[in-house]
């Protein structure tokens, strides 16, 4: 069954991406070979000839370059720590016949990434060394109880297309944008869906539609669904797994809201005991929907429907729909 197929994917992804830090953390030993400094990015430098450079740190300015005792103006920006090393080296050569240079990363703050929507923890993130759409999502604090099935990569234009099936350049700021769906993500279809990230990406995960089914039904929940097809009461029906015994269909709800107002839903009442019956036709359901099947022996809370739901929803739990 696809719901109970999400819900397995989401559990595997949810032990990985709820134990990842907050935030991707920079340590001055984690220095791999390729990762290109930039503006912000703070470095120690030692020396071990020259006393000037111990215990210090020094920030790389906006220009790309550090100003260092002795040395003064090295450019460091856009180069890799091996690379600052063996400038500085020549740099020194002048003052010390054979300097021993060893530079080190304090800090990356040059490598941001953006990670925004239905995470965890959104924000942006200092990306260090090589990183791919999985990581940075874990380090977001993981997916919410109610993402949705789309995560949305936006990249500049300096650092080339999205290769990515279906990437858009916007041919005004030259920027690419893809979308990769989160079960190809989280349940390993597509590998390639994982891709590297780069400095500068904007990651966005989209929020579920949701609908939700409560009352006297065996799973009452919210329900998140995938794709843009309409959802009938009697399949949302099936989603919370049919009525329970004390249930009184004939005397069900839809709550909808109204228009752009969050507060106030109408009710709509759909003879859900008919519809079973073939008698009348199904409804169709909208995301944020509430259908509400009432106990039979409580026909005097019927008026008192709306009030009743949204005191529920807010403590109910969200399943993977379809």
């Amino acid at each position: 069954m696809k719901a109970s197929r999400s819900i397995a994917g989401l559990a595997i992804y949810a032990c990985c991406l709820f134990s990842a830090p907050a935030q991707l953390q920079t340590r001055p030993d984690a220095q791999p070979g390729g990762y290109i400094l930039g503006p912000n990015d703070q470095i120690s430098v030692q020396v071990i000839e020259l006393p000037e450079f111990q215990a210090r740190s020094y920030r790389i300015d906006s220009d790309g370059t550090v100003n260092l005792p002795i040395a003064g103006r090295v450019k460091a920006g856009g180069l890799t720590i091996d690379q600052v090393e063996t400038e500085l080296v020549k740099k020194l050569h002048e003052q010390v016949l054979d300097p021993h240079v060893t530079v080190g990363l304090v800090e990356s703050k040059s490598q941001p990434v953006s990670v925004l929507g239905a995470v965890n923890a959104p924000g942006t993130q200092q990306i260090e060394g090589s990183k791919t759409l999985f990581d940075v999502i874990a380090a977001a604090g993981g997916l919410k109880t109610d993402a949705g099935d789309v995560i949305t990569i936006t990249r500049q234009k300096d650092q080339g297309a999205l290769a990515l099936p279906g990437t858009h350049i916007d041919p005004v700021s030259g920027k690419s944008t893809a979308e990769v769906t989160v079960a190809d993500l989280v349940e390993l279809r597509k590998p390639g869906a994982n891709i590297p990230i780069q400095p500068r990406d904007q990651v966005f995960v989209s929020t579920a539609r949701i609908l939700y089914v409560i009352g006297n039904v065996r799973k009452p929940g919210g329900f998140t669904l995938s794709g843009k097809r309409p959802v009938s009461a009697l399949e949302a029906l099936s989603l919370a797994e049919g009525l329970s015994p004390n249930a009184a269909p004939g005397s069900a709800r839809i709550l909808r809201l109204q228009g752009n107002d969050t507060l106030t839903r109408r009710e709509i009442p759909i003879n859900l005991k008919r519809v079973l019956q073939g008698k009348s036709e199904d409804m169709q359901l909208f995301p944020e929907d509430i259908l509400f099947i009432p106990d039979n022996s409580s026909r005097k809370l019927i008026g008192r429907v709306a009030e009743t739901a949204l005191a529920t929803i807010s403590g109910i739990a969200i399943w993977r729909g379809f």
